[in-house]
């Protein structure tokens, strides 16, 4: 922790008003197929083990705790395992979850989760049916275990090896680990590899994240960036001893200094891990860090794929479950599928509008590096008066605005009632 650093109070799990509190209960249970933990969610369609807050004693004496799903036939032929990172509650406890945080479910059909998935992660239903344990960890300071909520830096780090190093440890994993998921999920596998290493690691599939938490969150552009949304992540913690408080530290150190850069994640310090990346212009939160993860890290086994969906949505696609169990049996399980030669290095996608428009909307072109060689850049205006983008500048001043509030959102204000964005 820093010197100075500033710790907010959180509510303990038991006292969140949001959080889907279920009590303190280390125990191991069989989740038989066709198991449902609520009607309409996914069934498991495969024998599973669920052992519930699984005590992991990191380097400092700390206590974390996990839930893991691995499949039955695990205690005789053991399994990767899929380590998802973040204080966001381990199995669906948390307030994030795609039934309040989006509206509907950010498009993911209820049929798709099992309730039992981590908030931005492999579903444990989905993923035991191919062969791997889930590890839901609550991280350090979040649920029960113990510390302060850190945001990433080598706090962070450490504990992941730790994890890490316990997880490939155990009788039913093969010695192999991997991480996956979105967002934070996605910061802290970068956040691992550009600061440490571990053997057992084999890939990372890091989808859409952020590198730099002064730049592209607190303070983009030098000003502060939507501070709902940091109001909305940090009242969704719960924990027993509180959280680093980003917002009261960019108060307290509104310009780039020592504290910010202790946070920045160095990515070009990656060197000897497979990355394979997502980005897309959904969010706008992740695009900057997702591309320069692809383009900074210097391991020579990384991929990027850039989707035309929101980045939850594209989680759970079942064509893309697919393409991520196959990466990862060719690293965690050794099976010579052919990823390496014949997954394209770069895919690239972009979302078009009307049927009329020059801007076609493309899905996961092939390409061979990012940017393309044959880019070229050019200079465009917006000309308010006709809604369009055009090589020169504006003669003539105008205005046009666009009413984003909520769903209905729409062009409001237009000079010309012809225009149509």
């Amino acid at each position: 922790m820093f010197p100075d650093i500033i710790i907010k109070s959180i509510p303990s799990a038991p006292e969140h008003p949001a959080f889907n509190y279920q009590g303190f209960a280390p125990q191991e249970s069989i989740l038989d197929v066709g198991h449902v933990k609520e009607p309409g969610y996914r069934a498991f369609s495969c024998k599973s083990i669920f052992t519930r807050d699984q005590e992991i004693v990191v380097r400092d004496g700390a206590r974390l705790y996990a839930d893991i799903f691995r499949p039955a036939s695990s205690a005789s032929q053991p399994v990767p395992a899929i380590l998802p990172w973040s204080p966001y509650g381990k199995t669906g406890t948390g307030p994030q979850n795609y039934d309040t945080i989006a509206p509907f479910r950010a498009g993911i059909p209820k049929s798709r989760t099992s309730g039992y998935e981590k908030f931005e992660a492999p579903d444990p239903a989905e993923w035991c049916a191919r062969g791997y344990a889930v590890i839901n960890i609550d991280a350090r300071g979040a649920g029960h275990s113990e510390g302060i909520i850190a945001l990433w830096g080598i706090q962070e780090a450490e504990d992941i090896y730790d994890v890490i190093d316990w997880v490939a440890r155990q009788p039913w994993c093969n010695g192999s680990v991997v991480m996956a998921g979105n967002s934070w999920l996605a910061i802290s596998q970068i956040n691992f590899a550009a600061r440490l290493s571990h053997p057992a690691l084999k890939a990372l599939a890091p989808w859409e994240m952020y590198t730099d938490p002064y730049r592209h969150f607190v303070a983009r552009g030098g000003r502060p960036h939507i501070p709902g949304f940091h109001r909305m992540i940090g009242e969704g913690f719960a924990g027993p001893s509180g959280a680093e408080d980003i917002i009261a530290m960019f108060q307290k150190r509104p310009l780039y200094d020592d504290y910010w850069e202790q946070k920045r994640i160095p990515v070009e310090n990656i060197t000897d891990i497979p990355m394979y990346i997502t980005a897309s212009y959904s969010t706008m939160l992740h695009t900057y860090g997702s591309f320069q993860t692809f383009r900074e890290a210097k391991t020579n086994k990384k991929w990027l794929r850039v989707h035309p969906y929101q980045e939850w949505y594209d989680l759970y696609r079942e064509d893309i479950s697919n393409e991520l169990q196959r990466y990862f049996d060719f690293y965690a399980k050794g099976e010579p599928n052919g990823w390496e030669d014949e997954t394209p290095s770069v895919r690239l996608s972009l979302l078009g509008f009307e049927p009329e428009s020059p801007a076609k909307t493309v899905v996961e072109r092939s390409e061979l590096t990012y940017p393309p060689e044959r880019q070229r850049l050019k200079t465009y205006f917006l000309d308010a008066s006709s809604g369009t983008l055009q090589p020169k500048l504006p003669q003539k001043e105008a205005s046009i605005s666009y009413e984003a509030h909520h769903l209905t959102d729409c062009v409001v204000g237009k000079p010309d009632s012809s225009i149509s964005l």
